[in-house]
C-alpha cells in the first residue's frame, strides 16, 4: 500500500528544550493513476476512479489500496488480467504520474 500515513514524530532530546531542523527526509511526492473496472458493474459501483500513492510506488501498493476501497474484489483480484497503459502487467510494475491501470475480470461462459 502507499505510505501516505506516515507521520513524522518530532521527540525533546533527554528532556531537554533542544532545536529540531524542519527538513526531514520524508519523500512528499505523490502520483495519481487512474483505475478502470471493466465489467465489474456486479461487484462495486463504479467504472472508474483515481488514486494518489506516494511515489515512488508499484502495481501491488495500488494493488493494496485498491483492496481497502473495495472489499468484495479483493479475491478476484488474483484471476483478473491487469493493464497499465494497455500493457499486460506485473505486481512489481512501477506506476508513473498518469498512468492508467484496468482491472478486467477473467470471464467463463457455458
Amino acid at each position: 500500500m502507499g505510505d501516505l500515513n506516515k507521520v513524522v514524530a518530532l521527540t525533546e532530546n533527554n528532556g531537554t528544550n533542544a532545536s529540531f531542523p524542519l527538513t526531514t527526509s520524508v519523500d512528499t511526492s505523490f502520483l495519481k493513476v487512474k483505475v478502470g473496472y471493466l465489467l465489474m458493474a456486479q461487484y462495486i459501483d463504479t467504472s472508474q476512479e483515481y488514486f494518489v500513492l506516494q511515489n515512488p510506488a508499484t502495481l501491488l501498493n495500488l494493488l493494496g489500496d485498491v483492496a481497502n476501497r473495495h472489499p468484495t474484489i479483493t479475491g478476484m483480484i488474483a484471476s483478473m488480467q491487469i493493464l497499465i497503459n494497455g500493457v499486460t502487467a506485473q505486481f512489481s510494475s512501477t506506476l508513473k504520474d498518469g498512468d492508467e491501470v484496468d482491472f478486467i475480470p477473467l470471464v467463463t461462459g457455458g
